[in-house]
């Protein structure tokens, strides 16, 4: 973690946010399935709270007491070797979930979680999750299938990466923020610090930067400061996938 930036420890949190509607959670992979007495018990239970940047959530290997579900806002998730080095998981964002897996792992988080932009959270208790879990095969299915399809796309993504130029990835990093219903042209900001997405990609500093150099002059790309241009998104897909690309 960089040592000039300074963080705050998530003992209160800003603000709480509106009521959640429990039929809301329907949106959600693990509530998807649940009959309509479930979701309201874990409507009821949910508590919606409002978090300032660089807050830490929780480090790793501390009790779990909730997990989350972002409705707005980025959070990420970190780990910290031996040496005190910081290893970047995963950067989640709106509708992603976290913190579910602690009731696994002797109620334990695997990995810290900070903010990384003003985060707006779901808060569940995880006594809660894990008790229905115990009465609800349905639950337990949709949470196993769901970390089993998890796990099947970050394999995926990293035998992709394993084969992919830092340009490239860097390219598929900028893929990923481009809104769905736009192909030909975009325009857009970056969620967070450069030095996060070089960290997020596991490259160093100057690495990123030549390769964003790279990715600029291979596909006419634009970024001043957070925002990103992109005349041709077919050409930055060609660039990124190659002949994956016609597939």
């Amino acid at each position: 973690m960089n040592p000039m930036i300074k963080t705050k420890i998530a003992d209160k949190h800003i603000a709480d946010g509106p009521k959640i509607f429990p039929g809301r959670l329907k949106d959600t992979w693990l509530f998807s399935n649940l009959s309509d007495k479930e979701i309201v018990r874990f409507g009821n239970a949910a508590q919606t709270r409002s978090y300032e940047k660089y807050t830490i959530l929780y480090y790793q290997k501390t009790p779990a007491e909730f997990f989350y579900i972002i409705r707005e806002g980025w959070v990420k998730l970190f780990c910290t070797t031996p040496k005190g080095d910081e290893i970047i998981v995963d950067m989640l964002t709106t509708g992603d979930m976290f913190g579910e897996s602690a009731i696994f792992e002797q109620g334990r988080h695997m990995c810290g979680a900070q903010v990384i932009e003003n985060v707006h959270l779901l808060c569940i208790p995880s006594n809660l999750l894990k008790n229905q879990i115990r009465r609800s095969s349905t639950l337990a299915l949709s949470m196993l299938s769901s970390m089993s399809l998890h796990h099947r796309h970050r394999h995926a993504e990293s035998a992709l990466n394993a084969m992919q130029t830092a340009p490239q990835r860097v390219g598929c990093f900028l893929l990923k923020l481009c809104p769905k219903n736009k192909k030909k042209s975009n325009v857009f900001h970056l969620p967070y610090e450069k030095t996060l997405i070089a960290g997020t990609l596991g490259m160093s500093n100057a690495t990123f930067s030549r390769a964003l150099n790279t990715l600029k002059q291979k596909t006419a790309i634009r970024i001043k400061g957070t925002r990103v241009e992109i005349d041709s998104v077919e050409r930055v897909v060609k660039f990124v996938y190659g002949p994956l690309a016609a597939k």
